[in-house]
């Protein structure tokens, strides 16, 4: 299943980006398009996580497949002379993709297994997605030269038939539902308790927001600098496989000297620092490096932050988990979607606009190891709290 999964978006998330772009060379339609597609992740990923305590992930695969189905219709048949409205056209449904997908993905993720395993399966998972996306935008190139975009289109509707088939072979998973509907408070007045109660959720949510600017700044633009040195589809798969390589580089030496997730989470910043200040100098060799460090980077900060944000909602019970991964993913989005709507009014990457979201980048992302180290310290603090407050509670009982 991820291999099926990871195959359609490493193509959606490179070539959808690049068949908008060639039209007009504008950065104004790749960020509404993009805009369009976190607006519907984040409500397709909140709905998601609603249905999953009515249905197992099954459901929500097969919603993501089918979704994933539809935007490649409205691609390849839909016409419209509104180029705002069909880009969004295609935005929805690729949002809604997504959103369902990691949502099935997350919640699963967090229900199963222990704390010890989760950097083990996000560096697993890694490698899948560094190996897909070595391969997928050469073989796509190919079949763009040959068949056009309509072939890979046909090719990827293939892929995502597959993947509604496997979604019928996943495990049932579901959220335990704790007592009656009647009984649990809504999602929303949970997270107000728990944000006034625990200063580590505080932190934790501080660490989301921060994320998601430096993320959607850097998807973006590693597209908009590749697009910037070719349009070539073959040498944009040779330089996305350039960065692919790079990348597994530094899961060698990850899985080689057993880094820290803290550890790992600083050379990440490094690495992304380096590569975005560097873009202040635009020229092609340029960019091409920038996107170097920023792959390496990327991978050290996605790894190291996954598996300390899942270790961190892994001491709250299933429901609870299923309230924080929704909170989580719309803290993102909502930053992310600040971030493309600064993005639209950026004509080019010289320019003072460009400057000011590096800087903002900058600070997000410097800001996370700070934002983590307080969660987890605060984190250990109410659990150390806790545990003083059972023992107590026992040795009451004893006596």
């Amino acid at each position: 299943m991820n291999m099926m999964s990871y195959t359609i978006f490493v193509y959606v998330g490179i070539f959808i980006n690049l068949f908008i772009w060639e039209k007009n060379r504008l950065i104004f339609e790749v960020a509404w398009y993009n805009l369009i597609l976190y607006v519907s992740w984040a409500f397709a990923f909140a709905f998601a996580a609603y249905l999953l305590s009515k249905t197992t992930i099954r459901t929500l695969l097969a919603v993501s497949a089918v979704a994933g189905a539809g935007a490649f219709v409205i691609l390849t048949f839909l016409e419209l002379d509104n180029r705002m409205l069909w880009i969004a056209c295609i935005g929805v449904p690729v949002g809604i993709m997504y959103g369902f997908f990691s949502s099935a993905q997350n919640l699963s993720v967090s229900m199963s297994g222990t704390s010890a395993e989760l950097g083990r399966y996000f560096s697993t998972a890694g490698s899948i997605q560094q190996v897909v996306t070595l391969a997928v935008p050469l073989l796509s190139a190919i079949i763009i030269a040959y068949a056009g975009y309509f072939g890979t289109s046909i090719l990827m509707l293939v892929f995502l038939l597959g993947m509604l088939a496997f979604s019928f072979l996943m495990p049932k998973i579901s959220l335990n539902v704790e007592g009656g509907e009647a009984d649990r408070p809504s999602m929303l007045c949970w997270l107000w308790r728990q944000l006034r109660r625990k200063p580590g959720l505080r932190w934790h949510s501080a660490a989301n927001l921060a994320a998601g600017v430096f993320l959607q700044f850097q998807q973006l633009f590693l597209l908009v600098f590749t697009f910037s040195v070719t349009e070539n589809k073959f040498w944009i798969a040779g330089l996305n496989g350039l960065y692919t390589l790079a990348t597994l580089g530094g899961l060698y030496v990850y899985r080689r000297y057993a880094l820290k997730d803290f550890t790992l989470l600083f050379v990440g910043c490094v690495l992304v620092t380096c590569g975005f200040l560097i873009v202040l100098f635009p020229a092609k060799p340029v960019l091409i490096v920038s996107n170097l460090l920023t792959a390496v980077g990327m991978f050290c900060v996605i790894a190291a932050w996954n598996t300390l944000q899942f270790k961190w909602i892994k001491t709250f019970k299933e429901r609870e988990q299923a309230n924080l991964l929704v909170w989580r993913e719309t803290l993102i989005c909502v930053t992310r979607i600040g971030t493309l709507l600064i993005v639209l009014s950026v004509d080019d990457i010289r320019g003072g606009m460009f400057i000011a979201l590096i800087v903002v980048a900058l600070f997000s992302l410097l800001a996370l190891p700070y934002f983590e180290y307080r969660a987890r310290k605060i984190g250990q603090r109410e659990k150390a709290h806790r545990d003083e407050a059972s023992n107590m509670r026992e040795q009451a009982g004893n006596v």
